[in-house]
């Protein structure tokens, strides 16, 4: 929680200006399902089809491509819960030079995760095979694969999926598998095979790098491995069987459509047979022998795409939008259904129809199931009844509508139709105009494909739903790229990868979720320790480090203040950071269907300029017309306008005295706001570049050749107000825990960003001879989701030095709370709170 250190003589107290969004749990009926202020994933690069998962760590991670034609995907993984996101990738660590340094690849991502927290990353490699990537800890260090790789030396590959096999112990074992766990499943859409598109290939894999073949059965007469049914569906795994599962639509002979299940089951060594696997020679697959779960459809089923979810009991959800046939848009909506293990996932209720008004026509749905009967499904959704292809001015949002199905007493969905609860997601429209559904035909049509083909919908550990969506409704496009706005080439729109989770409402473990609020306040806080470089694992750099955002206005003036921990000595921070010629540091935010910027960039001379304006961008073309693009914020000169400012640092800087970076912005030169203009998402940046951003060329873009993020706080939404008093963040805790031998530990910290008092931690365990007390912190980290400090430093044990961690969990809103405290000589120590409390602010 963010708070206000207020003046006394304000006469009205320490009035809380900033919502904390935390709403007691309500006995009777739940709170409404909503969403804190979007953050925005990558202020730099922008993708089609985002991806997200979170680990059994809670750690928050993104994926997307950015284009066969920079032959790149981003990778990013979060430092601050899914807040602010720094670049993973294989190779060189990311510099200021270059980020992404993971060619071939730039199509299709895909992200999954075994119990152990291990990570593996799919990408496609043009359309010829695939790369692949794994990474143990976060995305520090990276392994990576290409040619075989994933498609185990068969070419023609494309939309690649993963599925792991990594039952919990004492999980029941009803699978012939016998070898070793975990066993990564990978499954694309064989282009060169038979089948309709190909059909589906699937490999295997123990170690996420290289794969085999997965597919046990042959066309009877032939030595050909066949391809089954289900291409492109996303598929599920069952952890009690290893059974793999995959959904697709089948055109009858009567005109209509059925949603046919494809189901494998895997022998000893993991090879998997398929229900429609080849009973004679000569014959192809038998699709008779599929799992039906609605037949008479008046159009495909596969609208790109339909996705497959289990939840904590097994039952099998399966969401799709339908394609009409005859044309008419009102039938294009989004359908779910929902057949349990006990029988066999045979047995699909009827589906039920979960988008409606405002929404009127719906495509790329995604589900994420949870607790027993219960699944989330977004969905863009248009307010026009009008075909998405079309170009008839619709504006497109996010849509999510949370399913509760009756259970058996065992947690068996029992075929009765479920409650939906459908809500907006989207703060504003995040798409203007059509998203064109012919693939890379869209270039012949002119239509707009910068959302791409998909997005995606998880939960984390509460049951929240965590939604990443593509926003283009900044209309960006690179200067003289459209002509008399002729989007033949080019088409406006950067795809902002933007993360939006669930602050409050049901979750899908059936108790009410909790978060920040999306209400307007005059600015947010930070962590400190978190400029990190190398981005991700590295060692903190001050001069990068931001504490905390706020924007006030005053008559025309638009003041952007940013603490950041040490700007005294630019030429020292550009040094910590490979290729650094430029420090920039950024405020970004969005008014109306604009990004706007106030910004200050220095260099080891310590001649800082300040400067604003409109976010302009760097086109990349790829298969459909020029996309990604690539954000840049231009200095004066470059198309920014020139703005007055100051830094002020203390004679020592540090995390409890840091210096001031104040922006004066002309509002003229962003957008004229005024008090009652609403100013959304906006978040702040440090980036280390090795030019200016406003010059960045094409092939500086191309080759990633861009400003490297190494910090950033992120987002908020303000309404411009007079200038207020700093925010401010606090932790303090005292009481007892039982000790690790025996008897009991007594801990007392002290942490407030406000009052330049130094922070303090204190603990003693007697019956261990522990008896530790800090000297310096080096970290410290709020967790608002889980409701956590996290103090990192050094001090002494007995009068040994010593490094240590804490983690502190607030008592008030997780009861009794909970105190850690690990030491570098080995011990550790935590528990539940025996008395006393710990308060977070």
């Amino acid at each position: 929680m963010a708070r206000l250190r207020c003046a006394p003589t304000l006469g009205i107290g320490c009035a809380l200006l900033l919502s904390t969004g935390r709403l007691p749990l309500l006995a009777q009926t739940p709170p409404p399902i909503k969403f804190e202020v979007p953050a925005v994933v990558d202020p730099i690069h922008t993708n089609g089809e985002p991806d997200i998962g979170i680990d059994p760590f809670g750690r928050v991670f993104v994926s997307g491509p950015t284009g066969t034609g920079t032959q790149r995907s981003v990778w990013l993984g979060s430092v601050d819960r899914g807040h602010t996101f720094r670049i993973i990738s294989p190779g060189p660590p990311p510099s200021a030079i270059a980020g992404i340094i993971d060619p071939p690849g730039g199509g299709d991502t895909d992200i999954n995760f075994d119990r152990s927290g291990k990570q593996y990353f799919a990408d496609l490699y043009a359309l010829a095979c695939l790369r692949t990537a794994t990474t143990t800890d976060g995305g520090a260090t990276v392994s990576q694969e290409i040619y075989p790789a994933g498609c185990a030396g068969m070419p023609g590959a494309d939309r690649q999926w993963l599925a792991v096999y990594d039952p919990a112990p004492g999980t029941p074992n009803q699978s012939a598998y016998t070898g070793p766990k975990p066993l990564i499943y990978m499954e694309f859409n064989n282009l060169v095979g038979p089948g309709p598109n190909g059909g589906a290939e699937w490999t295997q894999s123990t170690d996420g790098l290289t794969y085999v073949h997965a597919l046990a059965d042959v066309a009877p007469g032939t030595a050909a491995v066949y391809s089954p049914f289900g291409p492109d569906g996303y598929p599920a795994i069952d952890q009690v069987t290893g059974k793999v599962f995959q959904a697709a639509g089948f055109h009858n002979s009567n005109g209509k459509f059925s949603l046919l299940l494809n189901i494998g089951t895997p022998d000893a060594a993991g090879n998997l047979h398929f229900l429609d696997a080849p009973t004679s020679a000569g014959n192809g697959p038998n699709y008779a022998t599929l799992v039906h779960i609605a037949d008479n459809l008046p159009g495909s089923p596969d609208t790109l795409f339909t996705v497959l979810s289990f939840d904590t009991a097994r039952n099998l959800f399966v969401t799709w939008t339908l394609s009409p046939t005859d044309g008419d848009p009102t039938l294009r909506q989004t359908f779910v259904s929902v057949a349990s293990a006990a029988s066999g996932w045979r047995n699909w209720s009827a589906p039920v129809q979960v988008s409606s008004s405002p929404s009127m026509v719906s495509v790329f749905p995604w589900m994420k199931a949870g607790g027993p009967g219960r699944a989330d499904v977004v969905w863009y959704g248009s307010n026009l009844s009008v075909d998405p292809s079309s170009q008839k001015g619709q504006s497109w949002d996010v849509f999510m509508s949370q399913m509760v199905y009756p259970v058996s007493t065992t947690g068996a969905a029992t075929g009765a139709g479920p409650s939906v609860a459908q809500v907006r997601v989207t703060p504003h429209p995040m798409h203007y105009n059509d998203i064109c559904l012919a693939g890379s035909g869209c270039i012949a049509s002119q239509g707009n494909r910068n959302l791409a083909d998909f997005f995606a919908v998880t939960i984390d550990h509460t049951g929240a739903a965590e939604i990443i969506y593509d926003d283009t409704s900044n209309g960006l496009a690179q200067q003289g790229f459209t002509p008399t706005g002729n989007q033949t080439v080019d088409h406006a729109g950067a795809g902002v990868i933007t993360l939006a989770r669930q602050s409050s409402g049901p979750g899908l473990f059936g108790t009410n979720v909790s978060g920040p609020s999306n209400a307007p306040t005059i600015g947010i806080m930070g962590n400190f320790g978190d400029a990190l470089f190398p981005v991700i694992g590295g060692a903190n750099v001050p001069g990068m480090d931001i504490l905390s955002n706020s924007i006030s206005l005053s008559g025309n003036t638009l003041t952007v203040t940013t603490r950041i921990v040490d700007l005294s000595n630019p030429a020292a921070t550009a040094a910590r950071i490979a290729g650094t010629a430029f420090l920039q540091y950024v405020t970004r935010w969005q008014m109306g269907n604009t990004i706007y910027y106030g910004a200050m960039e220095n260099t080891s001379l310590n001649r800082p300029i300040f400067y604003a304006g409109k976010a302009q961008s760097v086109d990349l073309c790829s298969v459909s017309a020029c996309f990604p693009h690539v954000i840049t914020y231009p200095e004066l000169g470059l198309g920014g306008s020139r703005e007055n400012g100051s830094i002020n640092c203390p004679s020592v800087p540090s995390a409890s005295n840091p210096c001031t970076l104040t922006i004066n912005v002309n509002v003229a030169d962003v957008g004229h706001p005024t008090s009652s203009s609403l100013l959304e998402e906006v978040g702040s940046y440090s980036f280390a570049s090795a030019h200016q951003s406003g010059a960045t060329t094409n092939a500086q873009a191309e080759a990633d050749n861009v400003p490297l993020e190494v910090d950033g706080v992120c987002c908020y939404n303000t309404r411009p107000q007079a200038p207020q008093p700093p925010l401010c963040r606090q932790a303090n805790g005292n009481g007892h825990v039982p000790g690790k031998n025996s008897g009991e530990a007594a801990f007392n910290f002290h942490q407030d960003d406000c009052d330049l008092k130094p922070a303090s931690v204190a603990f003693s365990d007697p019956n261990s001879g522990v008896n530790f007390q800090s000297a310096q912190m080096t970290s410290v980290t709020y967790d608002d989701v889980g409701h956590t400090v996290t103090i990192v430093g050094t001090g002494t044990d007995n009068g040994l030095a010593m490094a240590f961690t804490i983690v502190a969990t607030d008592s008030t809103l997780m009861p009794p709370g909970m105190f850690s405290i690990t030491l570098s000589d080995g011990y550790i120590n935590n528990g539940s709170l025996l008395d006393g409390s710990i308060q977070l602010q």
